[in-house]
């Protein structure tokens, strides 16, 4: 939440009975090790107490919190030749919104850390979590009734239930949401009180009740319908980047777009924006001869899907993004993978679970959270190549291909397209063996030696296992190889 007025930030503080597990006066100690102990204490004091921020001000006399400035200039500080703030960034696990903000103020200069705490785990700086206790920093692994009341409250705080913007008329929550978008896409009929909005909002968990005769957005309420994300300074970065490529690589770029309405009320645009921009072919579809896309749209929209929902909302300066080439699609979201790849077609965990299941709601998602699953049965009705999925430590990238022959494929790719198969089947409560890998593949029965050829690839991969002990090769049956 970008902080657009320090002096009265700096007045609110002081004005604080005293010091909190949230809140710390310093004068002139600069000390970089110093401060990510008590970045990471005030974040995990401000969640044990309930508090949307914590804060670090420099220029406040401890004890008298009169004001004499300071010398710390955040901006210009370092550690080692590294700028300070990407240090303490790079320090802090899990990834904070951090605000530094250095300023003056009758004639003395003074500097505000502001920092949102995290919404999944306790902060640590350098490996370790810390805690306030009165005026001190203590390491939290001392303090163990602290530590489970600290682990609690995080498994009940969400960066969806954040505040976005603060105090606004029922009026201009109506200006600045799109309301509409929801009952388009419940297939409700919209009510004509605004109070009945209004109270449909709140009970979603979008917007709250401020105490103070208004209401507070949350980053749910504005990353879902905001009609402009950039009015949201906690989510202005998240709008949905698209890019057309000529070809098949980067070197020259057809068309971008940037959709920077929350992701309710633009994504059926995006998905058919994509759809207008890819590859075409001709085929038949219920005996009509028709132009359809290269890709499943069903799978497309799936995993883009998946990326808006399990993005890691931390991750300052970037959003989801989708590249279009020639011969693929790629998806990339901000923040790791929470599971392994080679599980991420069964297994079910979001990371941001109240964006999941409202999307569930509005008809976005698959009803079971996941929608891989779904996706790769689309794209085998195709017989396309399985989809790949690259998982590295700041983003998650998924990426869908278009057709390729079988014999085209590479001995990797046909392992994996037979590990995915098997898990697909699997899901379905049934089993792989080489007449549903030859029907995958659109293969015919005399080319059942192929089909033999990539099982024992992947048995020799260990990414498939038989079913059944002692089973023979002519009829066995195979299943993942984390089954067995």
């Amino acid at each position: 939440m970008v902080i657009k007025n320090p002096h009265a930030l700096l007045d609110r503080l002081i004005a604080e009975r005293a010091e909190s597990a949230w809140l710390e006066f310093k004068q002139n100690n600069g000390d970089p090790e110093m401060i990510g102990r008590c970045v990471s204490a005030c974040a995990n004091g401000a969640v044990l107490v309930g508090k949307e921020r914590a804060f670090i001000a420099f220029g406040i006399e401890n004890g008298t919190r009169k004001k004499v400035g300071t010398c710390v200039r955040l901006s210009e500080m370092t550690k080692g030749a590294e700028n300070f703030q990407n240090w303490l960034t790079r320090m802090l696990e899990p990834r904070l919104m951090l605000e530094f903000l250095d300023f003056e103020q009758d004639g003395l200069c003074f500097s505000i850390i502001s920092i949102e705490p995290s919404y999944d785990r306790p902060i640590r700086f350098a490996g370790s979590e810390y805690v306030r206790v009165g005026e001190n920093v203590k390491p939290l692994r001392d303090l163990p009734e602290q530590e489970r009341a600290l682990w609690l409250a995080t498994s009940r705080h969400r960066f969806e239930s954040a505040i976005a913007l603060t105090h606004q008329s029922a009026e201009q929550v109506l200006e600045i949401l799109d309301t509409s978008a929801y009952y388009s896409l419940t297939g409700k009929e919209p009510p004509k009180s605004a109070d009945e909005i209004i109270r449909q909002f709140s009970t979603m968990g979008c917007i709250k009740d401020d105490s103070e005769g208004g209401y507070d957005i949350t980053n749910l309420g504005a990353v879902l319908f905001a009609r402009d994300l950039t009015s949201f300074p906690s989510v202005s970065n998240k709008s949905v980047r698209l890019i057309k490529y000529v070809g098949g690589d980067k070197s020259k770029s057809e068309r971008e777009i940037e959709s920077r309405n929350g992701y309710a009320v633009s994504f059926a645009g995006l998905i058919g924006f994509i759809r207008d921009q890819v590859p075409m072919e001709e085929q038949y579809v219920d005996g009509v001869r028709r132009a359809t896309p290269i890709f499943p749209m069903i799978a497309v929209r799936e995993v883009i899907a998946n990326a808006l929902i399990h993005q890691d909302f931390t991750v300052s300066g970037t959003g989801p993004m989708v590249e279009i080439y020639q011969d693929r699609i790629e998806v990339i979201n901000p923040g790791n993978s929470l599971i392994a790849v080679d599980r991420i077609i069964d297994e079910r965990r979001s990371r941001n679970e109240k964006l999941a299941s409202t999307m569930r709601e509005l008809g976005i998602c698959e009803e079971r959270g996941g929608g891989i699953d779904k996706a790769i049965l689309e794209i085998e009705e195709r017989s396309l190549p399985a989809p790949e999925f690259f998982a590295s430590e700041n983003s998650m990238r998924v990426v869908l291909f278009g057709p390729k022959p079988f014999n085209k494929l590479s001995k990797a790719d046909k392992i994996w397209a037979c590990f995915c198969h098997c898990v697909v089947r699997w899901l379905g409560h049934d089993y792989m063996n080489n007449t549903t890998l030859r029907a995958r593949f659109k293969l015919t029965p005399a080319e059942y030696q192929a089909a033999s050829t990539v099982i024992s690839d992947a048995k020799k991969a260990g990414r498939i296992v038989p079913a059944d002990e002692g089973q023979g090769n002519k009829y066995a049956r195979y299943v993942p190889y984390w089954v067995r």
